[in-house]
């Protein structure tokens, strides 16, 4: 970041590797939040699809504070991807969005008016995550995926975390670079590391994103969700369940 954040900026970083399907979905989803000021920072992480076409041709209609595109010319993988975007990002707020998922239209504005409030209580408490709906590639939902309360111990050994939680952008900074090693469990080694520096996260105990399983998830919760369900499994899936630690593969 160069100089200062802008106040009630909200950085939305987007790291895409072939989610050319579904990304424009995810941009609209930015585009429809019923708050400002938004900038969006994409890292296209050497897609060999129709992504950076697609992300130039949505760019064409947005109306955000700022938009940017960086094209990774070799393979980084998701933190890479990440690293890059904190590398120009500008808002005193952040978030990370999977280029497969999208947000409700008043993700943003919950989230952050329950992390002020939360941060005002308690001024260690510097991110605010939620529940999930579960959909398959084709957008139809398929069960509730549940996190659980914030618990610093628990971050050690479980990922719990998930990616669009709404962040003070000087703790994402003040923990990266990520390690660009770790291709899979990456949203653990980021929480985690968060975690690590002192800070606390807030719960929000309801579905208010929707967090698309497919064969090409990369933590591989796609198919072992699909598989459950098409056995007729039903009722919420609990995340930690599914997603890696960072330390499961390299």
């Amino acid at each position: 970041m160069n100089g200062q954040a802008t106040d009630n900026l909200l950085s939305i970083i987007i790291p895409n590797h072939n989610y050319g399907q579904f990304i424009a979905e995810t941009i609209a989803c930015v585009a429809a939040q019923d708050y400002a000021p938004i900038e969006l920072i994409i890292v296209d992480d050497a897609s060999t699809d129709n992504s950076v076409e697609v992300v130039k041709e949505c760019f064409k209609f947005l109306d955000l504070a700022n938009t940017r595109l960086i094209e990774v010319e070799e393979n980084v993988g998701k933190l890479g991807a990440i690293n890059r975007a904190l590398e120009v990002v500008q808002g005193e707020y952040g978030m990370i969005l999977d280029a497969d998922d999208y947000l409700t239209e008043g993700y943003v504005t919950r989230c952050l008016g329950e992390l002020k409030a939360a941060h005002a209580e308690d001024d260690k408490i510097a991110f605010v995550y939620t529940d999930c709906n579960l959909i398959d590639a084709n957008g139809d939902y398929l069960d509730r995926g549940k996190s659980i309360p914030f618990d610093a111990e628990k971050v050690q050994t479980l990922s719990y975390i998930p990616e669009p939680a709404v962040v003070m952008t000087k703790i994402m900074l003040e923990t990266a670079p990520y390690d660009e090693a770790i291709r899979r469990g990456t949203k653990h080694h980021k929480w985690k590391r968060i975690v690590e520096n002192g800070w606390k996260g807030h719960h929000i105990a309801e579905p208010l994103f929707y967090y698309r399983m497919h064969d090409n998830n990369l933590s591989g919760i796609g198919q072992k969700v699909q598989a459950e369900v098409n056995k007729g499994a039903k009722g919420h899936v609990i995340l930690s369940g599914y997603w890696p630690t960072e330390t499961e593969q390299r």
